[in-house]
């Protein structure tokens, strides 16, 4: 299988068989120092608890320490965020080696956007610069400035400002998300799509196949076409290189 492999499989096969599945999708693990997971927790949109839960205790098996960040919203606070929907609850179970962060409370990197669209630089929490590996967690779904929110749209949230819209979306949002996939890489993406769970190595592959699950045109959302631009390639040559597993 190609890394651009997606894999597309039931809730209870992810919970079941997630180690397995990760596997076929292309992704290989060693002991590291630190895993970051960052689920859409101050979002509209949050990804299923049970999966969260079996990816955590995948992930356990290698981490010295496995943060699932978040970082604030206008509306919301990831302390309370992780509290209501049960995340604290789920952390405690795996001990001191797992823990929620409020990434906006940490220390912030300056890091340079290769070729910008917007953004020359980007502010990054301190656990995204150094995360070993991240591992993107959101729950596919439409939203009305950015056509779909998924593994792309979801490291928006990895932007430790609390007033992000006032902020960025004057820039335009897409081409945010496009200078941020520059700087940003999550190694694995396991999405919430509703009965499905899509798991991928790449998050563009993962957004144009959620896109299928959503009713959406990939080539109607602009910040897919701009981060396959960015990589050389035409988003139409790209998604006839995507190959699906179904489990």
């Amino acid at each position: 299988m190609t890394h651009d492999t997606v894999i597309v499989c039931s809730k209870q096969k992810a919970h079941l068989r997630l180690p397995q599945l990760v596997s076929s999708a292309g992704f290989s693990i060693k002991k590291c120092r630190l895993v970051l997971v960052k689920p859409n927790v101050c979002g509209f949109y949050h990804p299923s608890l049970e999966l969260l839960s079996s990816l955590i205790q995948y992930l356990c098996t290698y981490a010295d320490e496995t943060v699932i960040g978040e970082t604030a919203s206008m509306v919301h606070t990831p302390e309370r965020q992780f509290e209501k929907l049960g995340i604290n609850s789920l952390a405690r179970r795996f001990g001191a080696h797992v823990r929620t962060v409020n990434l906006s409370r940490e220390q912030v990197f300056k890091v340079k956007v290769p070729k910008p669209h917007c953004l020359k630089e980007l502010e990054l929490p301190e656990s995204v610069v150094k995360a070993n590996i991240i591992v993107d967690v959101p729950k596919a779904g439409t939203h009305g400035t950015t056509v779909i929110t998924n593994a792309l749209k979801n490291l928006f949230g990895l932007l430790p400002q609390k007033h992000k819209y006032s902020v960025y979306h004057p820039l335009g949002m897409d081409r945010v998300i496009a200078d941020i996939a520059q700087v940003v890489t999550p190694q694995l993406n396991i999405i919430d799509a509703g009965e499905n769970v899509l798991i991928g190595t790449d998050p563009l592959a993962a957004d144009v196949v959620a896109c299928d699950f959503l009713g959406i045109d990939p080539l109607k959302v602009e910040h897919l076409k701009l981060v396959s631009q960015d990589r050389g390639e035409s988003l139409e040559d790209f998604i006839e290189e995507i190959k699906i597993a179904r489990f």
